[in-house]
């Protein structure tokens, strides 16, 4: 195994909050975000992560970051087979031996003056990194600190570490004479070391491959590909969540693709509830069809092709909306079919979308006063 066989895994709001001490850093979406609103560094420190061997060496650190232009962040790394500590004394005369685990929690002690201590026991300091090989750390425990400098207040997400342990290198898969330390071993060690990350990595992503196809933990960018990949068009306009529950069902209304019950649903998972769908058949089933023909046919179509869909206008905010509701529709349409999508908003139109219980309403009589003079009684006023 290239890598090392254990590790510690922080990509949850209760992995970073576990043994740390967090400010000016908040927690969104699992990530630690630092946005600097308060003008100073944002600070978080994690510790000990325990290898719970004595002497144990350290494998590697990933650093899964999102970092803007203009930003940085420091990570100091220190390693020991004790958590005490020699420090300097506070009064500058001499030296005090401290528990490093009870000073980095003693919220009597500012949080910058910890990340200070962190240099004075003689901890490793990396500006931006993803990826740090720990062979030179040593030690049962180890103890990290990341210091966030924002100078544009462009927010710095990292949204996971991963510290690998014990050291696995390509060296011990050499023949005995490359690890003799008179032939420059540790300088060939580092080397590989390289091309070992580069294969951990690529065996990773092997290795997480079914997780790309879970529909429950793969990425949103990647469920898109999903979604085409299985006849979900215009999956640009569904929200994550919605287009999950998509997917899921993406074979399922494929089935039902050209058919009222496919534009039913697509529209209810669109804006939440069913819509009045209209199709020829209804309209000149109907007993008033030939009476009213004219208007019948302005309002839902003059041929068999045409059928119309009805949705409250409470539920459509803008042009946009339409249009995407619109290409939603088409997706799962009969062929050749045209959508008649309908907006019904509350206003009375002769000849127009009016229809009694739906967006206008029989109220209670009352009467009507016409230029001021005349009474008109019994009138049945609808919105």
């Amino acid at each position: 195994m290239a890598s090392g066989a254990k590790s510690f895994l922080l990509n949850r709001k209760s992995d970073w909050q576990d043994r740390s001490v967090i400010r000016n850093v908040e927690l969104k979406d699992d990530m630690l975000v630092s946005e600097n609103k308060s003008g100073e560094n944002g600070v978080y420190i994690a510790g000990p992560f325990d290898s719970m061997e004595f002497e144990t060496v350290w494998h590697r650190l990933r650093l899964d970051s999102d970092l803007p232009q203009g930003s940085v962040y420091k990570l100091r790394i220190y390693a020991n087979d004790s958590p005490e500590v020699i420090i300097p004394s506070r009064d500058s005369c001499g030296v005090d031996k401290v528990n490093l685990n009870k000073y980095l929690f003693d919220e009597r002690i500012d949080v910058h003056r910890k990340v200070d201590l962190f240099d004075d026991i003689g901890a490793k300091c990396y500006k931006n990194p993803r990826d740090v090989i720990l062979y030179e750390f040593k030690g049962r425990y180890m103890w990290i600190c990341i210091e966030f400098i924002n100078y544009d207040q462009k927010p710095t997400k990292i949204s996971s570490i991963k510290i690998e342990f014990p050291r696995v290198s390509f060296i011990d898969y050499l023949p005995e004479i490359y690890k003799d330390e008179k032939n420059n071993s540790k300088f060939l060690e580092r080397f590989l070391g390289i091309f070992q990350s580069i294969y951990v990595d690529l065996e990773d992503k092997i290795d997480n491959t079914p997780l790309k196809y879970d529909v429950d933990h793969t990425t949103k960018d990647f469920l898109s590909w999903i979604g085409d990949w299985l006849s979900l068009k215009n999956t640009s306009v569904w929200s994550e969540e919605k287009l999950r529950k998509l997917v899921k069902e993406a074979v399922r209304i494929y089935k039902m693709k050209g058919t009222k019950r496919a534009v039913a649903k697509m529209v209810k998972e669109y804006i939440g509830i069913e819509p009045i769908i209209v199709e020829q058949f209804d309209v000149r089933e109907n007993m008033y069809y030939h009476k009213q023909k004219e208007v019948v046919e302005k309002l839902f179509g003059d041929n068999g092709y045409v059928f119309t869909v009805m949705v409250p206008q409470a539920y459509i905010k803008d042009t946009e909306n339409y249009v995407e509701l619109l290409r939603v529709i088409n997706e799962v349409k009969p062929v050749d079919s045209v959508c008649n999508l309908i907006i019904l908003n509350d206003q009375i139109y002769l000849d127009h979308h009016c229809y009694i219980g739906m967006n206008s309403f029989i109220t209670n009589t009352e009467d009507f006063v016409l230029n001021k003079q005349q009474d008109v009684n019994n009138l049945v006023v609808s919105n």
